[in-house]
């Protein structure tokens, strides 16, 4: 992409991702990567970023998304890693986006993942706002981890815990 997705081109250019993404076209995250290793404008890759990440985790969360959820939780956990400091998201949207991760892979059982989603979170300095910390949720993941490989490594029988995820949270940004 070149210059000119500036302006009204950017509008257009974010419309026709967000359009993908709510069509399910998988190459619409070729285009975001694109658009964001292109010589826009700073503040228009965050703006671009903030509300094509706001989408992305709706899709994650969504049930009848036929997009590979793994795909998109690890292509969302990667961007924020990558720009996390230089786009200097508001700590709240990285929560929002990162609790939806968390709650994604505890459904999936993939305490991994979940356990990866908060140490990030952790070095990230970002707090959760509701009444437990992120590591809080961090020390249960841990715990429930250790009652599955005592188990070895048997998960029938243990309940995940779930993390309340409001959609609310989605409306506050």
């Amino acid at each position: 992409m070149t210059q000119e997705a500036t302006g009204a081109g950017k509008d257009d250019m974010l419309e026709s991702m967000l359009k993908g993404l709510r069509e399910d076209e998988i190459g619409v995250l070729d285009r975001f990567t694109d658009y964001q290793k292109s010589t826009a404008p700073f503040f228009e890759k965050v703006e671009v970023a903030h509300e094509f990440l706001d989408l992305l985790t709706f899709k994650i969360k969504e049930s009848k998304s036929k997009m590979n959820k793994e795909l998109l939780a690890q292509f969302s956990l990667a961007f924020l890693r990558q720009t996390v400091r230089t786009y200097g998201y508001n700590p709240k949207f990285v929560a929002t986006q990162a609790k939806a991760l968390i709650t994604y892979y505890q459904n999936q059982k993939n305490l991994e993942r979940a356990i990866e989603v908060c140490e990030f979170l952790i070095l990230q300095g970002i707090t959760d706002d509701d009444a437990k910390g992120f590591h809080v949720r961090l020390d249960e993941l841990y715990r429930l981890k250790r009652k599955i490989e005592e188990k070895g490594g048997d998960i029938s029988g243990i309940s995940f815990p779930t993390m309340d995820d409001d959609e609310s949270d989605d409306s506050e940004e």
